[in-house]
């Protein structure tokens, strides 16, 4: 009964995981607030992680970039970055 009851979280846990990020791409940045520049991005699910968001980062701003806001979801994995560039 024990070994049902485990997988059956560890199913469950694992089916949220993935749904963060359902098709395994790559998420691109987008612009959170055009009016100053503040870019978004996430490196969610099993596919990327913050060395990703550091990544689209650093090649959408060539001079470098502030982060404004790093997030972390302790469960499921979800990662999200905002930025601006300098």
């Amino acid at each position: 009964m024990r070994i049902l009851i485990w997988i059956t979280l560890v199913s469950s846990l694992t089916a949220c995981y993935a749904l963060h990020n359902p098709n395994g791409a790559i998420q691109p940045v987008q612009y959170k607030n055009g009016a100053d520049n503040t870019i978004f991005t996430t490196c969610s699910g099993a596919v990327e992680d913050w060395s990703n968001c550091s990544s689209k980062a650093r090649n959408s701003c060539p001079n470098g970039y502030d982060v404004i806001e790093r997030a972390e979801s302790p469960v499921g994995g979800k990662r999200e970055l905002t930025f601006k560039c300098k």
